[in-house]
């Protein structure tokens, strides 16, 4: 981690150095932080609010490229390292296999769809040469899993499709035991593949010649369930309390159930109750739904060691 946030910061340092987009005596610094926020996707950023930069961070290729590229390793997860350094010429383990392709296939959609939605005469994105619309799309969609970079000029003001796919990329989040939030790529990628298998007839959720366990859906239901619920609740919440529209609070609450930390400019408008709900929400992100239902309910060991006749009921 240490290797990647230093060669992130020396990149940093160089390009805006030469570039002078940084004073001389606060580049290395500002390198370091950002290389450090990135990776981590943490989203603070020093340049948001300077006269240069009104948006936040620099928006040239470079430093989008660089920036994008931290927020990508840091929200892969520990566990892709950890393989990558002890694998010793084995193959790769199925969850390094299809946290790479859910990523990269997450990346390209989010890219896609914010051109397709920006490019009409109303996005924010109309007026630019096709390249500078290309890379602001490309970090937008890394950016939104779950790094909260607004790198999109005049953020508060993208059109309905584009925050939507903001609210399905935040909730989504990044890869289990990595740096950012969300019920993970892993939870996301059980479910859409236990579609996938029921939709093929097949009695257990296949990926090429492996099968995974009954166990896992269970899991990753209970993370979707709970996450969707408390995004509901909260929703509901600051709606009854707040005159704000529904898409701008869904969008202010899923950020910060998933830390992203992206705002529509609506967050400094809430009221007292509808700012201590946005703080409950980070919070619960931060935990996982997991930990907050093992914590409410507790486990009954004693179940275990009983089995109660099965019996259907009707679904669908």
């Amino acid at each position: 981690m240490l290797t990647i946030e230093g060669i992130g910061a020396i990149l940093l340092f160089l390009h805006w150095r030469i570039s002078g987009i940084v004073p001389a005596g606060k580049a290395a610094f500002y390198a370091i932080f950002h290389a450090v926020t990135a990776y981590c996707n943490a989203g603070f950023d020093l340049f948001y609010g300077l006269p240069e930069y009104p948006n936040g961070i620099p928006t040239d290729p470079v430093s989008l490229i660089i920036i994008g590229g931290l927020i990508i390793l840091g929200g892969l997860g520990i566990p892709i390292y950890m393989e990558l350094i002890y694998r010793r010429r084995r193959p790769f383990s199925l969850h390094m296999r299809l946290t790479l392709i859910i990523s990269l296939a997450l990346i390209l959609l989010g890219w896609a769809g914010f051109l397709i939605s920006e490019y009409r005469q109303t996005g924010v994105l109309s007026t630019m040469p096709f390249g500078q619309r290309a890379i602001l799309a490309w970090f937008q969609s890394v950016s939104a899993r779950t790094a909260g970079f607004p790198g999109l000029p005049g953020f508060s003001e993208l059109n309905f499709p584009s925050t939507l796919m903001l609210i399905a990329l935040m909730f989504i989040g990044t890869a289990p035991a990595a740096t950012g939030g969300g019920i993970t790529t892993g939870t996301f990628l059980v479910l859409w593949l236990a579609v996938v298998s029921y939709a093929r007839g097949l009695d257990k959720i296949r990926v090429g010649k492996h099968s995974l366990p009954a166990t896992l859906l269970m899991r990753a239901l209970v993370v979707f369930v709970i996450s969707l619920s408390l995004v509901i609740l909260a929703t509901w919440l600051i709606l009854l309390t707040n005159p704000f529209s529904l898409d701008q609070v869904l969008f202010e609450v899923v950020s910060a159930y998933s830390t992203t930390g992206l705002s529509l400019g609506i967050t400094t408008g809430l009221n007292t109750i509808g700012r201590l709900v946005i703080i409950f929400t980070m919070f619960a992100g931060r935990l996982g739904a997991i930990t907050i239902m093992i914590s409410l309910m507790g486990r009954d060991r004693g179940e275990k060691l009983v089995d109660y006749p099965e019996e259907s009921i009707l679904i669908g």
